[in-house]
């Protein structure tokens, strides 16, 4: 599913935190972005596969939280496209270990009131420690957002010439307060062939506070 593509679990080297991790969300919270994905190649055969093509068919994508457990943030999930269809989605996220369910699901929650230099993710397999705490404009004011920034290179595992590889930056902003996600940015260079895709989650809407 293409949500997976959008969402990779990265790992990165970081110091562990004994901050207590509690969800900034509750029940009934609502967060909605907005989809968008670019590319370019100097090879004219080369296109991205269909699925990437889909994200600019999103007219928006909903979570909503139905529960806080703990550490762990239930939710559903909503993704409508323009053409009227949705795909509806139910799940869960630990904010401790950074493990969504069901496995590729929504996994951009964190905890709340982390700052710069804490592990995110303190007893999971996500090392990524928070780059910088700062304030981040949209619409209708500014929010107090923390920021992740990762870098990883992959080799395709089936290519034989080991070739094929890419190099992944991500920038991961997310709202400090409720530990959402604020602006995504995940931009993967690849050579053999060369091409640059990238993809954009940015909100656009939530009951938590005023966006536009």
């Amino acid at each position: 599913m293409i949500i997976i593509v959008a969402f990779m679990i990265l790992t990165h080297l970081g110091s562990p935190s004994d901050i207590v991790m509690a969800p900034g969300v509750k029940a009934e919270d609502e967060f909605t972005y907005e989809i968008k994905s670019f590319w370019n190649s100097q090879d004219p055969e080369t296109v991205p596969s269909d699925s990437f093509f889909e994200f600019n068919q999103t007219e928006w994508f909903k979570v909503t939280v139905t529960g806080v457990s703990e550490a762990e943030v239930s939710i559903n999930t909503t993704w409508r496209f323009k053409n009227g269809t949705k795909l509806e989605g139910i799940g869960t996220m630990n904010v401790e270990t950074g493990m969504p369910y069901p496995t590729g699901g929504f996994w951009a929650i964190y905890a709340a009131s982390l700052k710069a230099g804490d592990n995110v993710r303190p007893i999971g397999p996500d090392r990524s420690t928070i780059n910088e705490t700062a304030t981040r404009q949209h619409a209708n004011g500014t929010r107090e957002t923390n920021r992740i920034t990762l870098v990883q290179e992959s080799c395709d595992a089936n290519d034989p010439t080991h070739t094929r590889t890419w190099i992944e930056y991500m920038n991961n902003h997310f709202d400090r307060q409720t530990g959402m996600l604020f602006e995504l940015r995940d931009t993967n260079v690849y050579t053999n062939p060369d091409m640059t895709l990238t993809i954009l989650w940015m909100i656009i809407d939530t009951n938590v506070w005023t966006v536009s």
